[in-house]
């Protein structure tokens, strides 16, 4: 590549309090700038838009809200000149992909990044209202327009090979520099097992219930709860609502002596990255998660945490890790390695400058 630098548009859904927008679009932006990429990024909703899509109802405020925006996305895209652009799970929520067609009628090289099974049907329970003007078949159209495609798991990835000429799989990963175990001693206290989520996998805790009263019948814990679609309530269980903030968001994870990451196993969470689970060992937190799709990868079976498909086997799981510190300490070492070899930043960032460089290859010589 020459000199010149490269002015690359980042198109992401919301800003960077999403968890997705922060670690697969803007923690690579350092690295990319570093190799000659400097990019501008445009979330289509807002922080106060984003928050308000959670809430049932505000269907004329979010309306109106999307409009605005959706303008402001079209000022950005009419007022620069961009050599690439850079899209993670798609440019506009509903309707054709017409921006993506915009940039590849441009001759924009498109750089398309996605990480959960967006092509098929989904719409949280707060926005029902709307469901039916999103189109999920529109995914196939945008990877086959895309240069590159960067895909959050295999199962994503094998999906994207039907429509795209070029598919790289990328973990979503941390940055192992700032997400690390707490230096302080744990508090006195019963253990405390950790669920961190969000409203649309709130469902996926509450199938935990069963598992969690028949323990806490033989086991004190406290089960701490961050993220959920309101506060949770689950009798016969010792439940502590903690609200999720962008600016605790290391230290809640830190706060916990084990993390929980259950799912379904459907065609939708076999898209799921095991994010949750990954930033649990990134602290140094035991998870048991499900052996659903990539936790398989994720999660080494009694060496960087535990898989647990039945009832039993989750309640089996939590007593022996509730009873045996030395356990707990054992599992989170073997995890915290897990990460920093696999899914931490250092090991994957060289990946998306390369995906990059492909993208723009010939840029220089049309442009210059």
């Amino acid at each position: 590549m020459s000199d010149r630098r490269l002015r690359v548009l980042a198109l992401a859904p919301y800003s960077d309090e999403g968890a997705s927008v922060r670690f697969r679009v803007v923690q690579f932006l350092p690295h990319l700038a570093a190799a000659g990429f400097d990019a501008t990024i445009h979330p289509l909703f807002d922080t106060a838009l984003f928050r308000m899509l959670y809430q049932p109802g505000h269907v004329i405020r979010k309306t109106t809200a999307l409009i605005r925006r959706s303008l402001d996305r079209a000022s950005t895209l009419r007022a620069g000149a961009y050599d690439l652009a850079f899209i993670h799970r798609e440019a506009y929520p509903v309707g054709a992909p017409l921006i993506e067609r915009w940039l590849a009628k441009k001759r924009v090289p498109i750089v398309f990044d996605f990480d959960d099974a967006i092509y098929l049907p989904n719409t949280s329970d707060a926005n029902r209202m709307i469901g039916f003007m999103k189109n999920p078949g529109k995914v196939g159209e945008i990877l086959r327009l895309s240069t590159e495609v960067i895909a959050g798991n295999p199962y994503l990835g094998d999906y994207a090979r039907h429509h795209a000429r070029s598919v790289n799989v990328v973990p979503t990963c941390v940055d192992t520099t700032v997400w690390v175990p707490r230096s302080s001693p744990r508090p006195p206290g019963p253990p405390v097992i950790g669920w961190i989520g969000t409203p649309t996998t709130t469902s996926y805790l509450r199938g935990l219930h069963g598992v969690l009263a028949e323990v806490a019948r033989t086991h004190q814990f406290i089960l701490r709860v961050s993220g959920a679609a309101g506060p949770v309530t689950m009798p016969g269980v010792a439940v502590e609502n903690v609200p999720w903030s962008q600016a605790a968001e290391l230290t809640l994870f830190n706060t916990c002596d084990i993390g929980v990451y259950p799912l379904p196993d459907n065609e939708w969470t076999l898209g799921k990255c095991g994010f949750k689970a990954i930033q649990f060992m990134s602290c140094g937190v035991p998870v048991v998660a499900s052996p659903v799709g990539v936790n398989r990868d994720i999660v080494q079976h009694n060496v960087s945490g535990i898989l647990a498909a039945s009832d039993g086997e989750w309640m089996a799981a939590l007593r022996g890790l509730i009873e045996n510190e030395a356990e707990r300490r054992r599992l989170g070492a073997g995890g915290r390695a897990r990460i920093e070899e696999r899914y931490s930043l250092a090991a994957n960032a060289p990946a998306i400058v390369s995906v990059f460089e492909r993208a723009a290859a010939g840029v220089h010589d049309s442009r210059a």
